[in-house]
């Protein structure tokens, strides 16, 4: 009897069930095709569809459209200044508002994480990572940490350059300038983030746009040095010699430490 039942349990686990579907002529012709896929593999991870990333892209479009409605004549004004070659003291800037650091601080962040989505998001196709592996998040947080840090120590580095060479009010305005037009680069790259993490098929572009911003905004910086601090005939081959020096080098030494960190630490040792 123990043998019986135990026959009749095995004949249940291979007994298929007739129903209207599989007993049709398609349905036995379908079960011959031989599968192609791979079972049981989870599908990678795709930024896109990420809740936490699109969120944080949501509320950067926020306060990006906040921040350009509630100070959108001082942006104005930056601009024009920026782009004037008289020679500006600060007691001739009436437009000075209160929340301009403020504002100049979340706009900085955001072309932060603009950047850091732009990189990760390269990284992440690369590496193929499975949804049932843990997502690094924090690298998103490094990449931000990052950035604030070199821009914040190239400013220390140019207060320190500037105050040996050059008078204060130059100094001053030059550094507002830095900062500005720093931050103004959020504008920029946070639509260039988003054309990357939800279109896909215009990697080639993307990495074109942001070399562009790139050169564009040292092009300025540059155009800016020349105008705020007034040299003679012979002095620009010192202007020169100092953008390479405080902008060009720390951009360099910058890209290739970028580059070996994400193909020695975070490919081999964190997404693998």
């Amino acid at each position: 009897m123990p043998f019986r039942i135990m026959g009749d349990y095995d004949s249940l686990l291979i007994t298929r069930d007739s129903n209207a579907i599989n007993s049709t002529e398609f349905y036995q012709m379908g079960a011959t095709v031989p599968d192609r896929t791979v079972a049981m593999v989870e599908r990678t991870y795709n930024v896109a569809y990420d809740d936490y990333v699109v969120g944080g892209m949501a509320v950067m479009f926020f306060l990006l459209a906040f921040i350009l409605f509630h100070s959108r004549s001082v942006i104005a004004y930056r601009l024009k200044n920026f782009f004037t070659a008289k020679r500006k003291y600060v007691d001739e800037d009436v437009a000075e508002n209160a929340s301009e650091a403020i504002e100049i601080l979340v706009l900085t962040s955001i072309s932060a994480l603009s950047v850091s989505a732009i990189y990760l998001d390269d990284l992440f196709n690369q590496s193929r990572l499975s949804t049932a592996m843990s997502i690094p998040y924090w690298l998103y947080a490094a990449g931000f940490v990052a950035f604030f840090l070199f821009i914040y120590a190239k400013a220390w580095l140019y207060a320190l350059v500037n105050w040996v060479f050059f008078d204060a009010e130059s100094s001053k305005q030059w550094m507002r300038n830095y900062l500005f037009l720093t931050s103004m680069t959020a504008f920029v790259f946070y639509p260039i983030a988003l054309v990357d993490v939800y279109a896909n098929s215009y990697d080639d572009i993307v990495i074109s746009s942001a070399i562009l911003v790139a050169i564009l905004y040292e092009m300025l910086l540059f155009y800016k040095l020349i105008t705020n601090f007034k040299v003679k005939k012979y002095g620009y081959l010192l202007n020169i010699l100092y953008f390479c020096t405080v902008e060009l080098l720390p951009v360099l030494v910058l890209g290739h430490l970028t580059v070996w960190i994400s193909d020695n630490f975070i490919v081999k040792n964190l997404l693998y």
